[in-house]
């Protein structure tokens, strides 16, 4: 009677639309992924180097009204356990899209996920129908004495396990949030708070080496759309200028009152201009 009932509601979930929450199984791990909607195009939210998918929490509604949309907690972040030897992302990434069944889709990624979106389009461009990134980590793209300071000063009190230092530091630091954006400020704290091991797996996260993707980058041939916040720092708007130099076509544009964490500051807009460019592709 049991298996009957799960097996009625998996089935009104597919048939509604709503969101279901699995695991798929990666070379030596598992990553925690949710789907939700039932459009024709397929989206695939990734999320940054700090916080886990729960950052989408305020977009994934919107989103999901329209797009068939993936979310997924990278190793280490979230629901995903850590890794325990070296691991690959884009493989990672590939492993999410077919276990949701994605032959392709529209990658949407922030700061890390970026530029984990831009190799992935690289490796894969027949499975990436449109290219949306914010604040993306280019790889290859070289970060300055003055970012790798502000970061190291960020992240310092988790040395301590001070967790709320850490919050503190990041608070201090507008390029990170636009000034008057509290509610956000204290979201991040909340999602920091209930998932540490966030930022605590950083520093010993064996990643793959990749090769730089600014050679390639030339080559893309997908919609792209580059969005930078006002008030990020320098070396982030510096590589969305590279990034619009070097992908064909792409188009870029400056997110007002914002800074890196957009999709915390202003959730349904970011999710608008998404939907808006995933539906026109330009």
């Amino acid at each position: 009677m049991i298996g009957r009932m799960m097996a009625l509601a998996c089935a009104l979930g597919l048939m509604t639309g709503a969101a279901r929450a699995e695991m798929v199984d990666v070379d030596g791990g598992q990553i925690y992924y949710e789907t939700c909607g039932k459009g024709p195009q397929a989206i695939v939210l990734i999320h940054d180097g700090v916080i886990n998918s729960a950052s989408f929490d305020d977009m994934w509604p919107i989103l999901c009204r329209d797009f068939r949309v993936v979310r997924y907690d990278r190793r280490g972040y979230g629901k995903s356990p850590g890794a325990k030897a070296p691991y690959s992302p884009q493989e990672d990434l590939a492993a999410v899209m077919a276990a949701a069944k994605m032959e392709h889709a529209s990658l949407v990624g922030f700061s890390f996920g970026g530029g984990l979106a831009v190799s992935y389009a690289v490796l894969h461009p027949e499975q990436v129908d449109r290219l949306i990134i914010s604040g993306a980590a280019l790889n290859g793209f070289t970060p300055t004495k003055n970012f790798s300071d502000h970061i190291t000063h960020i992240m310092i009190p988790i040395v301590f396990g001070n967790f709320d230092g850490v919050i503190a530091n990041a608070s201090k630091e507008t390029w990170i949030m636009a000034p008057g954006h509290d509610e956000a400020r204290a979201k991040i704290g909340e999602l920091i708070r209930a998932s540490p091991q966030d930022l605590r797996h950083q520093m010993r996260d064996p990643i793959k080496g990749w090769p730089s993707d600014l050679p390639r980058m030339p080559g893309l041939k997908v919609p792209t759309l580059i969005m930078t916040g006002d008030h990020d720092i320098a070396d982030n708007q510096a590589a969305s200028g590279a990034a619009q130099a070097l992908i064909p076509g792409s188009r870029r544009i400056v997110i007002d009152d914002a800074g890196h964490l957009m999709q915390l500051e202003h959730p349904k807009e970011i999710a608008e201009l998404i939907a808006d460019f995933v539906r026109k592709g330009k």
